[in-house]
C-alpha cells in the first residue's frame, strides 16, 4: 500500500482513525457499556496504527542510504519506545489525576480522561504527518519491443 499511496497518506489516515477510535472510546466508556460496543472503535484504532507505523517507518527508510538503513531503523525503533514511554507515563497521569481504581465509577472517569489525551496525541501525529513530503510519482519508460 505504501507503493500505492504514498507514506504521508497512510500515516495521515491511519493516526486520523486511531485518534477516531480511542475518542470514540472515550466517549462511550462506563461501567455498564458492554464489550460489543467497543469493538468496532478498537479494530478502527487497531487498523488505524497498523497502517501507520510500517509506513513511518518505510519513510524513514527510504530517506537513508542503504549502508545508513541500520542506524536509522534503530534510531526510529528508539524513538518509538521513547515516545511510547512517555506517552504510557502521560496516560497514567492523567489517569491518576481523573480518577481511580477503588471503584468502576471512578475508573471509568480515569479512563475516559486517558483514552481522550490517547486520542489527542494521534490526531497530533497525523497533523505531524502532513509535513511528511509527497511521494513522487514514478513513471516507468515502457521496455522497447523487439520486432
Amino acid at each position: 500500500m505504501v507503493n500505492r499511496f504514498g507514506e504521508r497518506t497512510l500515516v495521515v489516515t491511519g493516526l486520523l482513525m486511531q485518534a477516531i477510535g480511542l475518542g470514540w472510546i472515550s466517549e462511550i466508556v462506563s461501567p455498564s457499556v458492554p464489550y460489543s460496543a467497543l469493538i468496532a472503535p478498537l479494530v478502527l484504532a487497531g487498523v488505524g496504527v497498523s497502517m501507520a507505523m510500517p509506513a513511518a517507518q518505510n519513510a524513514v527508510l527510504s530517506a537513508v542510504a542503504v549502508s545508513e538503513m541500520g542506524k536509522a531503523s534503530g534510531i526510529f525503533n528508539m524513538g518509538r519506545f521513547l515516545g511510547g514511554m512517555f506517552g504510557i507515563a502521560a496516560l497514567v497521569a492523567i489517569f491518576v489525576a481523573n480518577g481511580a481504581a477503588d471503584s468502576s465509577g471512578h475508573f471509568s472517569s480515569g479512563f475516559a480522561a486517558a483514552m481522550s489525551l490517547a486520542a489527542t496525541l494521534s490526531f497530533a501525529g497525523a497533523v505531524a504527518g502532513l509535513f511528511l513530503p509527497m511521494r513522487r510519482q514514478v513513471i516507468a519508460a515502457a521496455a522497447p519491443q523487439d520486432a
